[in-house]
Order: C-alpha cells, then sequence, then structure tokens
C-alpha cells in the first residue's frame, strides 16, 4: 500500500476538493490514499444546510403591478446571487471539501437554473445532501426537484400533449450518456412514463393522475404500464449508466483523455455496490493509475475551483457578496447559471487569452487590493445588477497574514502552491509577495 508524498496529498486533496492549507496536509503525509480518503469521508459526515430567507408570494403574483413584479424578480435574483455566496463560503470553510466538490460535480451533471430562489435552495440541498450516498438516490430525488422540472418542462408532460425533453435529457445526460444504448421510440415512451410529474405553485413535487398516460408502453424491450420511477429503475439496472458515471468522473478527476482499464474498474465497483458513490470513489481514488505522473497537475482549475480553492488553501476568505459574484462572471462560470442543459465546458475550455490574463491577476486583486480598469471579454448581462461596472475598487477578505506566515517553512511555498514545482530557490520577497508570485504563475492554473 503506497505511503503518500507531499506532493501526492496535494494531488487527491485538489482533486476530491479544492485543496487543503498546509498544516492538514503535512498531518497526511506519509499515510495510504485509502486512509485519508476514509478521513476525509468520515469528515464530510455533517452537510450543514444552506438556506436564505425567501418573501416570494405566489398567490399575489396575478395581481401584482408590472413593477411590482420587476421588483419580486430583481428580489429573487438578488437571493439567488446570496445562495450563490453561502455556497462558496461553505466550500472554503468546510472541514472536508470533499462533499462540496462532488456537489459541485453534480451540479454540473443535473445543470440547473431557475429563477425562483426556494426552487434552487431544494435543488441544492438534494444534490448536497445525496453527494456522497447512493446515485440512484440523488437521479430519483434531483428528477423530482422543481427547478429540474421546471428547467426540462415536464410541467408541461401531458397525455394529450407529450414533452419529450425531460426524458431525453434523463437518458443523454444524466444516465446513459448520448447515443448509448437507447432510440428515439424510447425516449417517446419514457415521455409518456413521465406524464403528469410536475409541482405546486408553493414547489412540492406531484404526480397529477388527470395528466398521466396510464397505456402499455414499450421501453427497452419490455412491456407494460409503466410511470417515471419504472423508467429510472431500468436506466440504474442498466450498466451503461455505470459506464458513463465512471467515464465521466475519470475524464474530471483523473484526466481529460480517459483511461479505459481505470473506467472498467470504476464502473464495476459502482453497479456491483448498487450504485454507492463512496464505493466507486474509493476504486477511482486508491488506484495506482490515479496517482500516475501524467495526472498530476494537469488539470485546468476550473473558475469555481481557482476561486475556492485560492482562498481554502491560503486561509483567506472573500467576504464581499458582490465580488465573489463579479469573479465567478468575469472567469466565465456562475454557479446556479450553467450555460445550457450539457453544463459548463471542461479542459482547454476555461482558457483564452483574456480569461488568462485576469487568472494571473486575480491573486493580486485579492492580496494586494488592486483594481479592474476594463473588463475581460466576457459577455455581462446589461440588465444585471451585480454585474460591476467600471473598476472594481476592491475585494474585502478576511486574511491573517502572521498566522499564515507562521505555518511556512521558508522554502516551501512554491512546492505547496504549484504541483511539480522544481523551483527551490525562492525569490527574494517578502512572505506576501511570495504568495502573489506564485499564485500569479501560469502553472497555478493546474491542479
Amino acid at each position: 500500500m503506497m505511503k503518500l508524498t507531499q506532493q501526492h496529498v496535494q494531488h487527491l486533496l485538489m482533486r476530491i476538493g479544492f485543496g487543503d492549507q498546509l498544516d492538514v496536509v503535512n498531518a497526511y503525509r506519509g499515510q495510504p490514499a485509502s486512509k485519508i480518503l476514509k478521513d476525509q469521508f468520515k469528515e464530510s459526515r455533517s452537510v450543514r444546510r444552506i438556506q436564505v430567507k425567501s418573501d416570494l408570494n405566489t398567490t399575489a403574483f396575478k395581481t401584482m403591478t408590472k413593477e411590482e413584479k420587476q421588483q419580486m424578480r430583481m428580489d429573487q435574483r438578488s437571493k439567488i446571487a446570496e445562495l450563490n455566496s453561502l455556497w462558496i463560503k461553505e466550500m472554503v470553510q468546510s472541514d472536508s471539501g470533499i462533499n462540496e466538490k462532488l456537489a459541485f460535480f453534480w451540479h454540473d451533471h443535473f445543470a440547473c437554473k431557475s429563477n425562483r430562489v426556494d426552487f434552487m435552495q431544494s435543488y441544492l440541498q438534494t444534490i448536497r445532501q445525496h453527494a456522497l450516498g447512493n446515485f440512484g438516490d440523488l437521479l430519483r430525488a434531483v428528477s423530482k426537484t422543481p427547478a429540474m422540472l421546471q428547467y426540462l418542462n415536464n410541467q408541461q408532460n401531458k397525455k394529450s400533449a407529450p414533452n419529450e425533453n425531460f426524458a431525453r435529457e434523463v437518458m443523454e445526460l444524466f444516465t446513459l450518456g448520448l447515443d448509448n444504448g437507447y432510440s428515439e421510440q424510447d425516449i417517446s415512451e419514457a415521455a409518456r412514463a413521465f406524464t403528469g410529474w410536475g409541482f405546486t405553485r408553493e414547489g412540492a413535487f406531484v404526480e397529477r393522475t388527470r395528466t398521466h398516460d396510464f397505456g402499455q408502453k414499450t421501453f427497452f424491450g419490455k412491456k407494460g404500464a409503466f410511470k417515471g420511477d419504472d423508467i429510472l429503475d431500468m436506466l440504474l439496472e442498466n450498466k451503461q449508466t455505470a459506464n458513463y458515471i465512471s467515464e465521466k468522473w475519470v475524464a474530471y478527476f483523473v484526466n481529460y483523455k480517459g483511461d479505459s482499464r481505470l473506467q472498467a474498474e470504476v464502473a464495476n465497483a459502482l453497479y456491483a455496490s448498487n450504485y454507492d458513490i463512496k464505493t466507486g470513489l474509493t476504486a477511482l481514488f486508491t488506484s495506482q493509475a490515479f496517482f500516475n505522473k501524467e495526472n498530476i497537475g494537469s488539470r485546468i482549475k476550473s473558475p469555481i475551483e481557482l476561486i475556492v480553492g485560492l482562498q481554502r488553501q491560503l486561509q483567506v476568505a472573500i467576504t464581499d457578496e458582490q465580488s465573489l459574484l463579479f469573479l465567478q462572471k468575469a472567469l466565465g462560470q456562475t454557479l446556479f447559471d450553467p450555460p445550457n442543459v450539457a453544463g459548463w465546458p471542461d479542459g482547454k475550455g476555461w482558457i483564452d487569452s483574456a480569461s488568462l490574463m485576469f487568472r494571473l491577476r486575480l491573486p493580486e486583486l485579492v492580496f494586494k487590493a488592486a483594481v479592474i480598469q476594463n473588463h475581460p471579454t466576457r459577455s455581462f448581462d446589461d440588465n444585471d445588477q451585480f454585474a460591476l461596472r467600471g473598476k472594481l475598487k476592491k475585494i474585502t477578505i478576511d486574511f491573517d497574514l502572521e498566522q499564515l506566515e507562521r505555518s511556512f517553512a521558508k522554502d516551501a511555498i512554491g512546492e505547496f502552491l504549484i504541483q511539480g514545482n522544481t523551483e527551490r530557490d525562492q525569490p527574494e520577497l517578502a512572505f506576501l509577495d511570495q504568495i502573489v508570485y506564485f499564485t500569479s504563475k501560469p502553472e497555478y492554473q493546474l491542479c
């Protein structure tokens, strides 16, 4: 059983979470991956609820004036921004980053957005609660959230006029993968099974019998008066679902290029355990392939990983909600606002000339309270009240420089902040300037 070096520990903590501070890394040095993973699972057992107060009055909406409706929409956007900020802070402050990292992965896998904060709140609670549990339970629960049913138009899926959008995405994006073992006829029949799935005005899941198609359907060659849960059960019985989840895990947590042998091992573990997520992840993160040299420092950090990782590694908190939202928009990834149902791009899709320059300036903005003279070329919504124009005057942070400096050996900064760093001679700079120096290097964009 391989005992991990500092580089291996950092690799594991950055992939299963968002990285961690140096004393956590040092505490794990010399331990096997299985022990570290077990410890991280244990520390993540208590999932604190993230909640904002919503004063939405759906009953009165029809009688509101145009101005009142506009104000209500603005209030909902404000509350969603608050929910966004609270989740970022939980990613930074949680004892173990693994639950929030998996919830973040599932947010991309089950990409979803809504203009109602109560809908997004129940969706977030669902993916966080089930992030490390059972994939079948997660699939069933997230499929019944009002945010997802609204986003994929299943509220309009009725016996008299079937809507295939929800059924198609459940197979194409959530379980089997694009064009993997299902036909257009399977989609049509599954859509009939999901007729009547919807939500009340207050956001409670409901199966409306008067709009459900109780007729016989044929799905995967089987015949029966199937309902929505029957379709989900059959999708889980199909091992292609385990293969698809494993394929996405390997690409996301290990290497974009994939690894067919590792993928098969993880899929087998996931399927044999009846989709226990921890079992599948243990097979992934304790494999020798995960620690192969070509997989270390090879992955481009997504904007959220960059924003959260910088804070978590260096014990700094960006306390201003508008700053957090601005940085997400500027870098191209805003929680609760995926570009489409397929989620965000990955890998080199995060980097272009404008975004790279902004990324390299991020440490200076955080630690030196620098200003932005011009926005990067990312687009902003002119009607978005949180899009800060002109200059971002200051990012407000909570940061104990003296305490952080005491935790570092003189030559440890570069090795800690950059995977595979061989620059043993530290620049002759003050401690904070060294932090900015290393986090501003292109290599810091990799994990």
